[in-house]
This record gives C-alpha cells, structure tokens and sequence, in this order.
C-alpha cells in the first residue's frame, strides 16, 4: 500500500526521528535512536531516507531561505523595499539567510551518504527495496548538486559519507566535473519506484522525478552553452505601462564552455518525452493548487508540509498572500509580481482571471470593517461594475478602495492560498519542485533549438499549457520568435516556483534584463553587477577549508 512520509528528523551522525503519516495524518513517533542503533532492517533503511527528505524540508522549504534567494532576484518579481532590500537589490549578504543554500545543500548530501553507506551494509530487506532507498539517496545529492552549481559555480563534491573516511576539506571541482556526477547520480536515481508502484511513497521522489531533473539538467547545460542567438524579454523602463520587448543577446555562461549544446538538447528533449508520457496535466488550471490534488497529476515531486508545525509547516501563504488576523484583517503578503509580469497575459487566461486574487484584505480596519484592496487599479471601472469578486463571491460594498500610488500594485497569486487553515503561520503549502508544465517547455525548446524551429509536437506541449489557461494558443512562428515565446511563457506558467533566476541565468541574459529595469515602481534596485551572477560562498566555508583560498568573483 502505498504510504505518505511526512515526518522524520536526522542529526547527522548522532540522532534520528522519525515519525510517518498515513492519509489521515496519523501519525507515529520513534524514539530517538543514532544510525547505528537503526539496525538492519526495511524499517530502518526507511528511516535513513526519511530523515534525508526531511532535511528538504527542515533546512530548504519551512525556513523560507530557499526561496527567497530563488524567487525575489529576478526581473518580475518585487514587494516593499525593506523586503526586497537584500537579495532582491543585488545585496544577498545582507540576508539573514544567505548561507542557507550552501549550508543546507552539504547537509543534505552528507546525510544522503550516511544513508547510502549505511543501506549499503544491509542484507535483510528486498533487492527492490535497497535498490529504491539508494536511488532515492541519489537523486536528494543530485538534487543538492544542481543548487550548488546554478548558484555557487565550481563547488566541492563528496562522494561517500566523512564517516567512511572522506575528507572534510575538498576542493571546489569544476562546473563541468559537477554536472558530470549529478547525471551520474541521476541515472541511478531512475531505479526509483515507479508512482504506479506499490512500494512507492507519496511524497518522495520516483523514477519519473529523476527523468524531470535530468531533463532540467540537460536543458541547462544546452542553453549555458549557447552563444550569439536573439531572445527578446518584455521588460524595461517600469514607467512604461506596458512591459517593451527588448532584444537580448545569449551569452555563453562561464563555466558551461566545453558542453555541447545540440548533444544535451537532445538529451533533454528525449529524458523530457519520457516524463510527458509518464504524467496527466489537470483539465483545469486552479485544480492544480487544490488541496486533494496534491502528489497527483501534474505534480511530480512537491516538498511536503504539516499545517501549524514549527518544524514542518511553512511561512509561504503568509509571506506570498497573507494569513488572517482574528480581527478579518491580513497579516504578511509581502511578495507579489509587477505589473510588467500581468501585462504578459492576455486578459482572459485563467493564470490572471482566477490565479490572480483581485480583492484582497488589507492590515487595516475603517469605521470597524475592515480595509479591502484592489487589483489591478486599471480594473476600476469592473470593480464599480461589481464584475471582480472574491474566491468567496464578495463583490464591491461601495466603500472598498484602490491604493492609489504604484508601491501597493503587487500581484498576488492565488495558488499561496491553497492550505488547511489561513490563519496558521505555520501553514502547509506543499510547494512544487517538479511540475510537468516545466518538463513541456523545455521538450518544445529544445525541440526548436534541434530543428531550426518549432514543428508540431512543439507546439502541441505548449499550446496544452495555455488553451488550459483559455490563452490564444501560438503558431507560425520562427526559431527565434519561438525561443523568446517559450521563456516568456515559462515565466508566465511559472511564476514564483524558483524558475525565474535560472531561466535568465542558463541563457546568459541575466544581467541585461535585470539592468534593463534598473529601479522598478516599487523602488527596488534591479541593477546587477558581475558578481551578481553566483553568491557568495558562506566566509566560515572559506576560512576553514584549506582548500579553497578565495570567495566567488567580486564577493
């Protein structure tokens, strides 16, 4: 029977908890015992991967670190400038977090190689079900390996636990070294179960998640390489209403030289095709964030919550929409899209009609109701209309208002709202970490990058995307139309799910879209410099590791 894993706790080397849930999150607790008190067993091999998912969790997702250096540094994204003022201003060692990425990354990896060594020794369970545990821990590392490379360039890599004698001070190994042993790893990690399988586990990672990571891989390695192509972006000047199509040039990235870029699109398109026959995209594009749809359809791997738990729950509804105050007024809502980002649209997609909350609470309360805002402001006309409603069918009162002034016109995404109880801090958003709308997209760029131009199953993984939104759906365009059309719905279909960075870092382009902006409405500094394009390597990394006697570019 297939179970749900929600629950485990691993202190490297010294204590592990577990606790698992079935789909009424019953939940069972273990005492704490260190890994070699786990014994031999299916049970304990359980464990060991458990503890290593939660380190997903506990480390990456519930901390909000993870996202915040994913999703605030890009060009559509902003919100008030003391949440923004960091990494969201090209400052990331002005965050409170900004170690968490590395920090979490090493931790998961050295748990997934105490459990790989630890399952390695065992003898009393299935060949199945090693096999799976081992893959599993492959695909964690191969995981952690592609945020450390995206985000830190040449990084150190550990290819057995420190308790089996590696060293704790390794060299940073080349870009091309690293991405070399995460496909390595993934090709491992697809002797995972199957979603279909019996011994699968919602919640973990399958075989068909290993197949989506490598194609995000693949893709990544092809457009790094990729040099002198045109790729326009809706951007620029913010005081522009509308968002100017400004071509950029692809730059090769640093790093990335030596990959082939029509041997990875190949790669991609195919380790891509796998993935599309294997999952169903749901006929509705709000049925996607509804809360029984969660590990099913189109969701090929999300990072698991528990709603109120400080250890399991996350900040994410209250950071991108808000929770409500017992008063009926919003607490948080801090992150949202700009303008530019919603004029991307075509007025009747769903991902802005109903994806996007039009009438939302304010902090505030007037004459003892309390203050409800507007969005988009150039929507007046429909709110005294009463043609804009709430998810609760609230129309317009007569009283309710626009800010005016641009620093309150964020977009905020309606798929935050979908947890158990609003007014938890501690929420349980099961974010999405794979989703197969990422894995069409790259099938129909790398298609077009190949062929000179889309052909029709391009079109066909696109256009599935957007006729779902009721979006025109594209045709007759050629490669180069078609290369800026694909990245431009990536951000559309994507927004907010840790794409946006990397999208424009993989093609190059990162610098000159972001410079494009400069300031944007809500005064956030959009301007980069060249070191801009990794983080800083945490300075305790530096000064203890002997081999590594300098930070990244400019840091």
């Amino acid at each position: 029977m297939k179970k749900i894993i929600f629950k485990s706790f691993l202190l490297l080397w010294t204590v592990l908890l577990a606790c698992s849930c079935n789909d009424l999150l019953d939940e069972k607790a273990y005492d704490f015992v260190s890994p070699e008190q786990l014994g031999d067993s299916e049970s304990a091999a359980s464990q060991l991967v458990t503890g290593a998912y939660n380190t997903v969790i506990t480390s990456f997702i519930a901390p909000g670190s993870y996202l915040y250096l994913t999703n605030m540094d890009c060009d559509y994204a902003s919100g008030a400038s003391w949440a923004f003022g960091n990494v969201g201003a090209g400052n990331p060692q002005g965050f409170w977090g900004i170690d968490h990425m590395w920090q979490g990354s090493y931790t998961l990896i050295h748990r997934a190689n105490l459990g790989i060594s630890k399952i390695s020794a065992m003898s009393n369970l299935s060949q199945e079900s090693k096999q799976d545990a081992l893959a599993q821990l492959c695909f964690l590392k191969a995981w952690a390996y592609f945020n450390l490379v995206r985000n830190y360039g040449p990084v150190p890599i550990f290819r057995k636990s420190i308790s089996e004698g590696e060293a704790m001070s390794q060299p940073r190994a080349s870009v091309s070294d690293v991405y070399a042993h995460i496909i390595e790893l993934l090709e491992q990690a697809e002797g995972m179960y199957s979603k279909d399988d019996a011994g699968f586990v919602v919640g973990h990672a399958s075989n068909g998640a290993a197949k989506a990571l490598l194609a995000k891989v693949y893709v990544t390695m092809a457009s790094g390489a990729m040099s002198g192509v045109p790729i326009v972006v809706k951007g620029g000047n913010p005081n522009i209403f509308e968002p100017q199509p400004i071509t950029h040039i692809a730059k090769t990235v640093a790093g990335y030289e030596s990959f082939d870029p029509a041997k990875y699109y190949a790669l991609a398109r195919d380790k891509a095709w796998e993935v599309i026959n294997e999952y169903t995209l749901f006929d509705n594009y709000m049925d996607v964030w509804a809360i029984g749809n969660r590990n099913k359809g189109e969701h090929i791997w999300m990072a698991q919550a528990i709603s109120g738990d400080k250890d399991f729950g996350n900040t994410i509804c209250q950071d991108y929409v808000g929770i409500f105050k017992e008063d009926g007024t919003m607490e948080g809502n801090w992150y949202g899209m700009r303008d530019h980002w919603y004029l991307l649209f075509e007025e009747q997609d769903k991902r802005i009609v109903d994806g996007v909350i039009h009438r939302y609470a304010s902090d505030g309360i007037s004459n003892g109701k309390v203050i409800y805002n507007y969005y988009p402001r150039w929507y007046a006309d429909k709110v005294e209309n009463k043609e804009v409603y709430d998810s609760q069918g609230n129309a317009f009162d007569g009283t309710e208002v626009y800010h005016e002034g641009q620093g309150w016109t964020l977009e905020k995404l309606t798929k935050f709202t979908f947890v158990t109880d609003r007014k938890q801090k501690n929420s349980d958003f099961h974010f999405p970490l794979l989703r197969l709308p990422d894995i069409m997209l790259i099938y129909a760029e790398a298609v077009n990058e190949l062929n000179g131009g889309p052909d029709a199953e391009a079109y066909n993984q696109v256009n599935r995307i957007r006729t779902r939104a009721h979006a025109t759906p594209f045709s007759g365009m050629n490669q180069d139309e078609f290369r800026s059309a694909v990245l431009e719905e990536r951000a559309r279909e994507l927004a907010y799910e840790a794409d946006r960075r990397y999208d424009l870092f993989r093609w190059g382009i990162y610098l000159d879209v972001m410079n494009a902006i400069d300031m944007d409405e809500h005064n956030v500094t959009k301007r980069r410099l060249e070191r801009n394009l990794l983080y800083p390597i945490p300075t305790s990394e530096v000064n203890s590791n002997d081999k590594i006697d300098s930070n990244n570019p400019g840091w």
